[in-house]
């Protein structure tokens, strides 16, 4: 265990090392989200007006925007023995997981703090679904303003911080908020702030009350774990953490266990140490072998062995500045300098100067007046004397607007080019527009790729801890359908006479994968359209368009369309395009394939003709057996007689063998026949004869004289 010196030292080096990068990072969040004037660069400019024209708002937009449509899919594949349906698993848990409000919330505030500074983060806990259940579930919880908040091992280089042994988090509490902490953990603490975040001291950062810092820290480390193995009358082992032995006991020996060995393991455990500036407030065992904190970074790289991080802000900043500016010099010239106006002598407008000293919206007279002649009958000039010119602004102005224009589109433009906004452009030209437009965004993307793919590997470690007990849940398919699934079912072999856990977690381990992809709502809609071409390509009542019908069922959305669905999938199941996941599709396919079968007509008509044919063959084998036996008589008859009627046996055993030729050819012309029938069946119904039918079919055999 650490003490509360040796976690200031680890938090010290890691302030120091990356402080600079630090105080960039802040700017640029104040800068995106605060105000583009906090700063002291334009602060001795005599400006009237100040305005912002944010274009950068709109990168920032259309970033976000990205990582939204183009969702990250994680996906488990099984490792260490881990069969299939482990992987299925996981998988339907983590994206119901994901579908919580503050899991949405927690990868929401990531990116967007990515985007504007370069980082963000979130933090995966294991809490009790409520304050009754035993039952725990996993909640992400956002980590807000992590660039001032999260604080790396220094030694960590990797995108996604899993080679770090520590971390640091940063969390205030209101003078109220700690109070109540300290009564939680049955505590007294004065109250000193274990850090303080860095803040933009150009900016009047104001607080309704105190703060009060306290320092979240994981550590993580290797250790050597003693475990006792026990085993029940059925051969079902269960290993106990010497630390837990208490806790178990009862449970053990109510299960009928006995110890059978002892043995140590190397593993890696991980310590939430909380920490005020007074010393350690609570220290706990967290589930899992990962540090449960995610980053996600904007634009990365290491220079002098310090990571700089940053968001599309940081190069826009400059020319952004720059627009505020000219754009507001531009309005105050137009507010303080006066328009055109005309010059008149006194004589001139004498007794009409309430017409001249009405302006705007007062200034409704149809015309004015003015005198021609003076006092003594003389002429006065006709018109003004002259002119207060409207002030010019600067040529130098005008230019340097477009060019600052432009120098912000060049670092975070993201908008239509305007040689392709063409709105006549086809759909596969406007996709490849998209690709075009993605290569802003993509640094992006990958990096949050990255970190839902570390998100994956802590959510797979901490499940396989925390879910150890008998429990249904909910899982949700990649088409966004639900199932129901039981996991750490105990059943009893009695093959083989051993008790076994069904889906045990405990023992499940992954490889964990992430890949860039449409949100579910396009990939489904695409879906759908190709499928509404293969079903019009086909003909109806066709098995291919009959199939191609039940999938676009199944995926129609809609409340009332629940039992529509579960119809067009059970007949996938039935006619075998789908495997039966359910245990009601399992009983419903079981049943239809012990159902007996009707015999096919195609079937029946084959075995009719087949009939047909051996009566018509067995009444030539018939009439063949009767000329042999006639012909044996012959030869018995005629053995003993004289020579001289030799010839004449001879002439009456040829016209016998004459006619048992005859019959040979009229029985291979009825073979044939039978045979070119069978063929005309099998061309007719445009299949091959079942092979059941051909197996039952008899063949006559010449050489035994029978049929075969």
């Amino acid at each position: 265990m650490l003490t509360h010196e040796q976690i200031l030292k680890y938090f010290d080096k890691d302030y120091t090392h990356g402080q600079e990068v630090r105080e960039k990072a802040a700017n640029d969040m104040v800068f995106a989200w605060v105000t583009q004037w906090d700063d002291d660069t334009l602060a001795g400019s005599d400006l009237e007006y100040r305005g912002e024209f944010n274009i950068i708002r709109k990168a920032v937009r259309h970033i976000l925007t990205d990582l939204v449509i183009n969702e990250v899919q994680v996906d488990f594949e099984p490792d260490e023995g881990t069969d299939d349906k482990a992987s299925d698993i996981l998988d339907g848990i983590y994206r119901a997981n994901m579908r919580y409000n503050v899991s949405q919330e927690a990868k929401k505030n990531a990116s967007q703090e990515a985007v504007a500074c370069g980082v963000g983060a979130w933090e995966l806990v294991a809490e009790y679904k409520n304050p009754w259940s035993e039952k725990q579930h996993l909640v992400r919880r956002p980590i807000y303003e992590a660039n001032n908040c999260v604080f790396w091992d220094n030694n960590a280089k990797l995108l996604d911080k899993s080679d770090a042994t520590r971390v640091t988090i940063l969390e205030s509490f209101s003078e109220d908020a700690y109070e109540a902490l300290k009564d939680d953990l049955g505590i007294e603490d004065d109250g000193s702030n274990f850090a303080m975040p860095y803040t933009d001291l150009s900016f009047q950062w104001v607080t309704g009350s105190k703060q009060i810092y306290v320092g979240k820290f994981y550590h993580r480390e290797i250790k050597t774990c003693k475990y006792y193995v026990y085993e029940d009358a059925f051969g079902t082992r269960r290993e106990v953490e010497s630390d837990d032995l208490d806790e178990q006991e009862d449970s053990l020996v109510d299960g009928g266990f006995d110890f059978v060995e002892e043995k140590k393991k190397k593993e890696w455990r991980i310590t939430r140490y909380l920490v005020s500036g007074e010393k350690i407030l609570e220290t706990a065992e967290i589930a899992g072998e990962h540090i449960p904190v995610v980053p996600q970074y904007g634009e990365r790289a290491f220079v002098d062995g310090v990571e700089w991080y940053e968001g599309v802000v940081r190069l826009a900043k400059d020319p952004q500045r720059l627009r505020n500016f000219q754009l507001s010099y531009l309005a105050t010239i137009v507010a303080r300098s006066p328009r055109e106006k005309p010059i008149f002598g006194d004589e001139q407008i004498a007794g009409y100067e309430d017409m001249y000293e009405m302006s705007g919206a007062e200034n409704n007279l149809p015309y004015v007046k003015m005198r021609t002649l003076d006092s003594q009958g003389n002429p006065l000039p006709m018109g003004p004397l002259g002119y207060i010119k409207a002030p010019e602004v600067p040529p130098a102005l005008m230019a340097s607007i477009s060019e600052s224009r432009a120098a912000v589109d060049d670092v975070a433009s993201v908008g239509l080019m305007p040689d392709i906004a063409d709105t006549d452009l086809s759909g596969k030209a406007i996709n490849s527009i998209q690709k075009r437009l993605d290569m802003q965004s993509y640094t992006y993307q990958d990096n949050h790729k990255y970190a839902m793919r570390r998100d994956g590997e802590i959510f797979a470690s901490m499940f396989s801890a925390i879910m150890d007990e008998e429990q249904e849940i909910t899982l949700v398919n990649y088409d966004g359908s639900r199932k129901k699934e039981t996991i750490n079912k105990q059943k009893f072999d009695y093959v083989k006479d051993t008790a076994y856990t069904e889906n045990d977690t405990t023992k499940m381990r992954f490889n964990v994968h992430a890949t860039i992809g449409p949100a579910f709502e396009s990939v489904r809609e695409q879906q759908m359209e190709q499928l509404k071409e293969l079903i019009m390509s086909q003909p109806p009542g066709s098995p291919t368009h009959t199939m191609l019908l039940n999938k676009f069922l199944t995926l129609t959305p809609g409340a009332g369309f629940e039992d529509i669905r579960d119809f067009a999938n059970l007949q996938l199941v039935l006619s075998g395009v789908r495997k039966p996941e359910t245990e009601e599709e399992m009983a419903a396919l079981k049943q239809a394939q012990e159902a007996p079968k009707e015999p096919d007509a195609n079937m029946v008509l084959a075995q009719a003709e087949q009939i047909k044919g051996q009566a018509d063959i067995m009444a030539q084998e018939n009439k063949k057996l009767e000329l042999q036996l006639k012909m044996a008589d012959l030869q018995e008859k005629y053995s003993g007689e004289n020579k001289k009627r030799d010839s004449e046996t001879a002439v009456n055993i040829a016209k016998v063998q004459q006619g048992e030729r005859k019959l040979s050819l009229d029985e291979q012309k009825v073979m044939n026949d039978f045979a070119l029938r069978l063929a005309e069946l099998e061309q007719t119904y445009g299949r091959q004869l079942d092979g059941e039918v051909k197996s039952n079919m008899l063949v006559f055999d010449p050489l035994i004289g029978d049929f075969a």
